[in-house]
């Protein structure tokens, strides 16, 4: 009986790969731009969130991160930045999956192919839980992708970074750089109050404090600069992209 693979679809920015489904994507991220891939270990605790920590070579996955995961093995990811093409749309991929990720090497390390932005990569899933299985497709032509797509990359603004302090990495990148070409905070925080949208109004009859704006840019400095931190050291493995 024929059953056609349903259509992608993606409800949010990240991309998720379900059952029977097949995504296009050209990999915009590069491991020498560290705002577009990272390396990390990521533990699942039973709040169902993820907690990460920068992945550093040759060092084991930090045992706080082993303490807080459910089944006690967190995972070694990489998530960076890809175009869908499909769907027209910039979006964060992790991948912790060993298939996939030695596909996207195999490619990569292939004279014919090179530079995974250069290409279509077709990755579609089959299957549930220990019976899934995931296939990576290389689609001619090799080609650099048009300016269309790296100037809505460009302007996405996206740094994957920041997820290592739990933040949203899209528009990240401006924050960044607004609050790293300083070394003044106060007025960093004035450059974020500037190009913030006001704070909600209070409840009625509650009371906002007066450095509420300021607390909130104040922290948001704090964050990225740690991530940042975090990044700029970072070791990344041999990886050819």
């Amino acid at each position: 009986m024929f059953e056609p693979i349903p259509e992608p679809s993606a409800s949010s920015d990240y991309l998720r790969i379900k059952e029977n489904e097949k995504h296009r994507i050209r990999i915009m991220g590069s491991s020498k731009d560290p705002a577009t891939f990272i390396q990390g270990w990521e533990a699942w605790g039973n709040d169902n969130k993820p907690v990460r920590a920068q992945y550093e070579l040759g060092k084991p996955c930090p045992q706080s991160l082993k303490e807080i995961d459910r089944d006690g093995k967190p995972k070694l990811f990489w998530m960076f930045v890809v175009w869908h093409v499909d769907l027209e749309k910039r979006m964060v991929f992790e991948v912790t999956q060993q298939t996939i990720k030695s596909a996207i090497l195999s490619h990569t390390n292939n004279k014919a192919w090179g530079d995974p932005a250069n290409y279509v990569l077709e990755i579609g899933r089959t299957g549930t839980g220990m019976e899934t299985e995931y296939t990576v497709i290389a689609e001619p032509p090799v080609e650099p992708p048009a300016k269309a797509v790296t100037d809505a990359m460009k302007d996405a603004a996206i740094d994957v970074r920041v997820v290592f302090e739990d933040g949203n990495p899209f528009g990240a990148l401006v924050t960044v750089e607004r609050v790293t070409t300083s070394t003044d905070d106060q007025a960093n925080i004035q450059q974020i109050q500037d190009t913030t949208p006001p704070v909600a109004a209070p409840a009625k009859n509650a009371e906002m404090p007066a450095n509420a704006v300021g607390n909130v840019a104040l922290d948001a400095i704090t964050n990225l600069k740690a991530a940042q931190a975090k990044s700029t050291g970072a070791v990344q493995d041999d990886i050819p992209f």
